[in-house]
């Protein structure tokens, strides 16, 4: 199946490199560094629907990680934010740092969670639950309620740095992927690994889960692994076997058929079960962020340059 993808905005978020970006389906964001000196993070938040066909600008705050939580209405955030302290001769960063989470319109801080320190974030889906790295513990993860900030669950099985989680479920599982090779699915209640998949490599890239929890799809160096954890199936492919150019996995759609890689000339979208490239364009600056909206519609792209671009998607043939 070919896809055609049609530019609805692009235009300029910051002066340097865009690191991360998120997307519902009303709402945007962009993670970057500020130009030295200063060399701060910021989070700056958009509508997609208060300018049509543009992405209007709602909040700029400082951070160094952003996520929403799943569907289409979301009014807050969760961000990662690095305290710094300012000491004679330039700026130290200090070790401690917090989850936030932020109304999307102001950038009010509407919670603090001070034990939760680290990326990866990742909302449940019904967005009561935050999980997040613990500040102190890299191969931990903390399970908070995002209305009160009590930790109500952990991660504690992986022995390295985790890298990406995911909630999935009507019980609030949560997938991880840790640079000790291991995928677990965890009741965060007990702490109790639910399943796991143990890898050789050490190199988790990207992550999806479908909401039930009945297919996981992640990538690890440049292999691609289809997990079915009730069945136990499991297919994987290595991307030089599939492709004709190199890519680098950004992200993977949430439902699981998309995965959207930065090339040398641009992006390309390859189907996941098939690994073939399904859409590629040539960009005039390198691609270093990308996500899918929930429905996976609309692909948002954050450039080298600071631009960022709105992409709809859509399979050829289709009205």
């Amino acid at each position: 199946m070919e896809l055609s993808l049609s530019l609805r905005s692009r235009q300029s978020a910051s002066r340097s490199e865009i690191t991360l970006v998120a997307l519902t389906d009303t709402a945007a964001l962009a993670v970057y560094v500020s130009p030295p000196p200063a060399s701060l993070s910021w989070v700056d938040t958009f509508s997609l629907t208060r300018k049509p066909g543009k992405l209007a600008s709602l909040s700029k705050t400082s951070g160094s990680y952003g996520a929403f939580p799943p569907g289409s209405n979301s009014t807050v955030y969760a961000a990662l934010k690095d305290w710094t302290i300012r000491v004679s001769g330039g700026i130290e960063y200090c070790h401690s740092s917090s989850v936030l989470i932020r109304d999307l319109e102001s950038g009010k801080t509407l919670l603090e969670i001070k034990d939760a320190g680290r990326s990866p974030i990742a909302w449940s889906r019904d967005a009561r639950l935050v999980a997040a790295g613990e500040a102190n513990n890299p191969e931990r993860m903390g399970i908070w309620d995002a209305k009160t900030g009590a930790r109500v669950g952990r991660v504690i099985s992986h022995i390295d740095a985790v890298t990406h989680a995911a909630f999935i479920g009507a019980n609030n599982q949560v997938v991880t992927l840790s640079r000790d090779g291991n995928l677990r699915i965890t009741d965060p209640l007990t702490s109790k690994t639910v399943a796991r998949l143990e890898l050789t490599s050490r190199n988790p890239r990207v992550l999806a889960a479908s909401p039930s929890g009945n297919t996981i799809v992640s990538v690890w160096d440049s292999s691609v692994y289809i997990w079915h954890p009730r069945s136990g199936d499991l297919t994987s492919y290595a991307l030089s076997a599939t492709r004709q150019a190199e890519g680098w996995p950004l992200a993977i759609s949430p439902d699981c058929r998309y995965v959207v890689s930065r090339t040398e000339d641009g992006f390309d979208l390859m189907e996941v079960s098939s690994g073939v490239v399904v859409f590629s364009m040539t960009t005039e600056a390198i691609i270093t962020a990308a996500a899918f909206s929930s429905d996976s519609s609309v692909l948002l792209l954050g450039r080298m340059d600071g631009i960022l671009e709105l992409w709809d998607i859509s399979e050829k043939g289709s009205n």
